[in-house]
């Protein structure tokens, strides 16, 4: 009986020992596995930050911004309606001296613009791409009476259509 006890004894710390092997083996994998996948969340931090950087470049790229007054233009309408068009704009200048003479010039330019946009219809600018034809031409007909420099972009800040 005693063989037998004692080969149990044998038998059932070899168990043990292979399970704490089994243990041990499997948190160093474990371990191993998630040491290796930090230097991947290192990466992303590290594009995350390059695409922040990026971005910070471009908006420093921005020129001064001059922001014009609200208007409210009545735009074409074939039903006979009245429709406005409340639109604020802010204008991207290549340089500070422009906003000297856009103070000059306010008055002509709100008028150039008016008209512009109260040529228009509600469907002519009320997609995306009637937005950007509609600030591409505000921008070149503008740029025509500028001597101090040019704008560089028209941004939309406000566009409601009433």
């Amino acid at each position: 009986m005693e063989k037998q006890s004692s080969s149990n004894k044998g038998l059932i710390s070899f168990i043990v020992i292979f399970i704490v092997l089994i243990i041990a083996a499997a948190t160093g994998a474990i371990w191993y596995l998630m040491q290796k996948e930090k230097p991947s969340s290192t990466v992303a931090q590290q594009q995350k930050s390059i695409k922040l950087n990026q971005t910070e470049k471009i908006l420093s790229k921005i020129g001064p911004l001059y922001p014009l007054a609200p208007m409210r233009v009545n735009l074409k309408n074939q039903n006979g309606k009245d429709v406005y068009l409340k639109i604020t704009l802010s204008l991207e200048l290549n340089n500070k001296l422009l906003a000297n003479e856009l103070d000059a010039k306010n008055t002509e330019i709100r008028n150039k613009i008016i008209l512009l946009l109260s040529s228009q219809s509600i469907e002519s600018i009320a997609s995306d791409i009637g937005k950007v034809k509609i600030c591409n031409t505000i921008k070149n007909t503008l740029n025509t009476m500028l001597t101090d420099g040019k704008i560089r972009h028209v941004y939309i800040v406000n566009f409601v259509i009433e």
